[in-house]
């Protein structure tokens, strides 16, 4: 925000440039829309991507380092929902390394790594896309991609320089156009083993498609007033902590001053005067009003974790608000799960196991229930002692509040609860096991 400058922090008409520098270093930010940001992605990473059954061996395995960086998927699937939710929309790109030379076999690719992997394509990235309608399907015949690479630097085999490039991808062919000179030129060209491009996408807010605006943006325009206004009032206490020293009835020929605290002035004129002149300090009370009022409006946008609920909200009013907020946060997650499979399935075809063969996958909706207070808890014990649900449905509920492990396997939870006795409910003088039971038996 202060490379941006005059961009969101403008100057006043009367303010010299090195005032409003003085001011700007002064500023701090506030910022909430990253928090917003951060905490939205929480919630739907607060349980690990779910691989299904049906997905393939290899691509379970793929998953671990889903990007050839050594990155696992719930990272990877982070920083692309992370980025789709400030933006709008955002990109996974299923690349496949060239093959290898004629005659090489499966196990070959196998070995050496070759197979299909993810990439993060940022919406600033994809400079330009082509569409047509097929199959009553809207689909990408030609996209371009905005790149930066490495090379070893011609001049000095010690350092790397960077350069870039345009990828250009139609249905199975590929080429990379570098700037060679004063042109942009073909420097590498191929085909691919998919017919198609494949490339899956993220909407966090669709305007259309391949296109998106912002979900957050009202947020970030309160964000940018709040550090206008905090700018304002940061600068205000500056002027106010720091009295201005007025003196009046001082002849001119008077001798300098010496102003502290251990320093004494006089003067031989009765009418003269010296005192300091502070601000009354109502402007502060109101700049800090107007912080207080936009923070309470950024909270109201998403921001739901920086500041205290009201004092007097209901329970009911807070589980209403609860899930208005996580309502359009669980439709952006299941966005994500469908750009997963789809990325997923463009891997599975790489690999030669035919059409959406990927399998499913599941991303965390259930971030909006919680065990808010002990009234959840109190409701299920209800329900279950009085043969309302099942024993793997009261299971089922505390493990989605977050009481019971995620890894928790409820079938082998149940069927050892039945074999269990809960404590407080056997006397001294009850049968323990199935040894005690067989004697007590005997003994009859």
């Amino acid at each position: 925000m202060r490379e941006a400058g005059v961009t969101y922090l403008p100057q006043e008409p009367a303010e010299s440039d090195n005032a409003y520098c003085i001011r700007k270093a002064r500023s701090t930010l506030f910022n909430g829309f990253r928090k917003t940001v951060r905490d939205m992605a929480g919630k739907v990473f607060a349980k690990p991507i779910a691989l299904g059954e049906d997905v393939p061996p290899q691509l379970v395995t793929y998953a671990e380092n889903i990007d050839l960086a050594g990155r696992a998927l719930n990272v990877f699937a982070l920083d692309v929902f992370t980025d789709a939710l400030q933006v709008g929309i955002a990109h996974i790109l299923v690349d496949m390394p060239p093959s290898l030379p004629e005659g090489s076999t499966r196990a070959d690719e196998y070995a050496t790594g070759n197979r299909p992997y993810l990439c993060h394509v940022r919406a600033e990235d994809l400079i330009g896309w082509k569409s047509e309608t097929i199959g009553g399907v809207e689909t990408l015949t030609q996209i371009r991609i905005r790149e930066c690479v490495e090379i070893e630097d011609p001049a000095n085999r010690f350092e790397k320089t960077k350069i870039d490039q345009v990828r250009v991808l139609e249905p199975g062919t590929y080429e990379i156009w570098r700037k060679v000179k004063d042109s942009w030129a073909v420097v590498e060209s191929g085909t691919t083993s998919v017919d198609a491009i494949t490339l899956a996408t993220v909407y966090t807010n669709r305007t259309g498609f391949m296109q998106g605006l912002p979900p957050l943006q009202d947020l970030a325009d309160l964000n940018v007033a709040h550090w206008q206004s905090a700018s304002d009032q940061r600068n205000i206490l500056h002027v106010a902590r720091v009295p201005i020293l007025f003196g009046s009835g001082i002849p001119e020929d008077a001798p300098n001053i010496q102003i502290g605290a251990s320093t004494m002035s006089r003067t031989a004129d009765p009418a003269a005067k010296l005192s300091y002149v502070e601000h009354s300090g109502a402007a502060i009370g109101a700049g800090r009003d107007d912080l207080k009022d936009l923070e309470g409006h950024m909270q109201a946008l998403g921001l739901e974790l920086i500041l205290p609920k009201p004092g007097d909200a209901t329970a009911t009013g807070e589980a209403i608000d609860q899930a208005a907020m996580n309502a359009p946060l669980a439709i952006m997650a299941a966005a994500l799960q469908d750009a997963l499979e789809l990325a997923f399935g463009f891997m599975a075809e790489y690999d030669g196991l035919g059409e959406d063969a990927g399998g499913s996958i599941t991303v965390n909706t259930d971030f909006g229930v919680s065990m808010r207070d002990t009234a959840d808890l109190t409701t299920l014990l209800a329900a279950r002692n009085a043969g309302m649900i099942t024993g793997a449905t009261f299971l089922k509920e505390m493990k989605r509040r977050g009481v019971l492990a995620d890894d928790l396997d409820l079938d082998d939870e149940e069927e050892a609860a039945r074999d269990d006795v809960p404590l407080g409910l056997m006397s001294a003088g009850e049968p323990t096991n199935e040894a005690d039971n067989e004697a007590e038996d005997e003994a009859a």
